[in-house]
């Protein structure tokens, strides 16, 4: 683990400790840094020390970017070196009425030039915890209880992925995370001992965009159901995205996968998709589809022998052509008998059922914005920027309709990955789902976004995907997809469950599980990190202050003020006619 430049034992230059008194009067003594956290309100928010915003207060003036910051004197280089950070002479003395709280920062914490990922501090020596991006290359997961301060976390691993360079695609569900489109108070970050320029330059580096599914407060943002899978798939990569595409419209209709009903439903729906796109059998809209889901066999047949359907005149002399029998036709073109398949009345109600998403509010959800586009999640509408996009799931009140948005989103990911060279080492993309627990349950329940979240945290790492969970219902998680995260952070439990889940979850994934033991007495803003790739051993963290701004979760209408012209402009250049049609590429045989 990085830790900040080594010690030197030679004494500070005289120079050094004179502008150390005249940095000490004009800076005021740095005070004791508790992290910007405290237990989090009934909303579920992790509340900041000082600003306690609720979604109708009036938002935070972001701190304009082209405003010079009150930063501390620079320090001219000495012919005789002086002390650097961490010196014996200078370091913080220890707390010692309660080992789980920081040390004090002093003074140099302030000048501390991350090499890489800032996230804070170790309880026990005080030094940074500066780790290379590369690390969320093999995934990581934040596991915390309401008001352990993970969200917080969070956020700072997500500012310090965007001062890496990293754009980020970021499911909210509760609208706590959009609060990162607001600038922190510099005066408030330099008291707590961070670098405010870091602060401005996250802020003119970045461009956060807020999707609104079904509303366009933000950026409106739809699905498209009827894009096909990547042409270029080998054979089982396309068995397993049109599998994918089948789930996600049996779960529309409202069929639990899992179930016997769902069971027969899903593979039926495989087989006329795929089938008729191989055939070029349309089946890109809902009443397309609700119509050959129907009545395959007259759907298919019509398609293919046209002539046999066409009218005639009176006096069409010689006989009309004559429609083969199915199986001929099956035997002739490679398909399926489709009837045999689904009883009739469970045809009639699937089609019915599919076919509502075509009117009135539904079509919302697939009409309402741009298309879900991974393409555009990672190309900036502003040359230059680092593009956040957070997905803003509160404006999306039926519970199935957002887990099948989730389930979507995950789809065109996964699709996207496969069209990825591989990553050599480079991230791409930080992907970071909050709260996972309705799409990770753990088994036997099994939800249709959690065979992709699977698949995605599999095959990642290789195409330059980094993936983030977090959960605070550690117990109604999938713990064997958690333990495929390399990098854990832990932060309070007090429930004897949760610390036993957090235990199995340990021995899983073969870490130290003795740090369960001090779970219940961590603070806010604490926790014990499981890295390998940075330190062997488990170490305690106390979260950096954040550079942006914290509070309840965003209200609507807060979220249409932070939404900017030029990044509006963008999205609509986007939105009309930009549904992408089902071609013939990626069907499976």
């Amino acid at each position: 683990m990085a830790s900040g430049p080594e010690h030197d034992d030679e004494a500070p230059s005289l120079a050094s400790r004179v502008l150390d008194l005249l940095d000490d009067d004009l800076l005021g003594v740095a005070e004791q840094s508790e992290g910007n956290v405290l237990p989090e309100t009934a909303s579920g928010a992790d509340t900041p020390e000082e600003v306690q915003a609720t979604p109708e207060e009036p938002l935070p003036e972001p701190v304009p970017v082209d405003e010079p910051l009150h930063e501390p004197p620079e320090v001219m280089p000495e012919p005789s070196p002086s002390p650097p950070d961490g010196d014996e002479e200078d370091a913080p003395e220890p707390v010692e009425s309660s080992p789980a709280a920081p040390p004090k920062e002093g003074r140099k914490g302030r000048k501390f030039k991350p090499k890489g990922m800032y996230l804070g501090r170790r309880r026990d020596t005080d030094e940074p915890v500066d780790i290379n991006p590369s690390v969320l290359a093999r995934h990581a997961a934040m596991l915390g209880s309401t008001g352990s301060g993970k969200t917080v976390m969070a956020k700072a691993l997500i500012e310090e992925a965007a001062l890496a360079g990293i754009p980020a695609l970021i499911i909210d569900p509760q609208g706590d995370l959009a609060r990162l489109a607001l600038g922190g108070d510099a005066s408030t970050i330099e008291a707590k001992g961070e670098d405010a320029a870091r602060m401005r330059r996250l802020l003119d580096s970045t461009e956060v965009r807020i999707w609104t599914p079904l509303r366009s407060k933000g950026l409106p943002l739809c699905i498209d159901p009827f894009h096909a899978p990547p042409a270029d798939l080998d054979p089982e990569e396309a068995i397993t995205a049109w599998d994918m595409v089948a789930a996600g419209f049996t779960s529309l209709a409202g069929y639990d996968v899992e179930k016997a009903q769902g069971k027969t439903i899903k593979p039926y729906l495989y087989e006329v998709l795929v089938q008729g796109t191989r055939v070029g059998l349309d089946v890109a809209d809902f009443q397309s589809l609700a119509r050959v889901v129907r009545e395959p066999h007259d759907a298919f047949l019509r398609h293919l022998y046209p002539e046999c359907f066409a009218d005639h005149e009176e006096d069409f002399e010689g006989e009309a052509p004559q429609l083969p029998p199915w199986t001929v036709v099956a035997g002739d073109h490679g398909l399926t008998d489709f009837e045999e398949r689904l009883p009739k009345a469970t045809r009639y109600e699937l089609a019915r059922r599919l076919s509502a998403f075509s009117s009135g509010v539904n079509q919302l959800l697939f009409s309402n914005g741009v298309p879900i586009n991974i393409d555009a999640f990672t190309e900036p509408a502003v040359p230059g920027k680092i593009p956040l996009n957070i997905v803003y799931l509160n404006t999306i009140q039926d519970e199935n309709q957002k887990q099948y948005f989730v389930q979507e989103l995950s789809r065109e990911l996964y699709d996207w990955m496969l069209t990825q060279q591989p990553a050599e080492g480079e991230l791409k993309l930080l992907f970071f789902m909050d709260e996972v627990a309705p799409s990770l349950p753990p088994h036997p329940r099994n939800p249709p976004a959690k065979d992709l979240i699977k698949l995605i945290f599999k095959q990642a790492r290789k195409y330059g995907v980094a993936c983030v969970l977090a959960t605070q219902n550690v117990s109604d998680v999938d713990y064997k997809i958690l333990a495929q995260a390399n990098t854990t952070f832990v932060g309070r439990f007090t429930q004897p469950q949760d610390v036993e889940k957090v235990r199995h979850l340990l021995k899983e994934s073969g870490s130290d599980v003795d740090l369960v033991g001090q779970l219940p007495t961590l603070g806010p803003g604490q926790f014990q990190v499981v890295a390998p790739d940075v330190d062997e051993n488990p170490f305690p963290v106390q979260c950096r202050w954040l550079y942006t701004d914290h509070g309840a979760p965003l209200s609507e209408d807060q979220v249409e003020d932070l939404i900017s012209d030029d990044v509006r402009r963008w999205a609509r250049s986007r939105s009309a006619g930009a549904h992408r049609k089902r071609g013939g590429g990626g069907a499976a045989d």
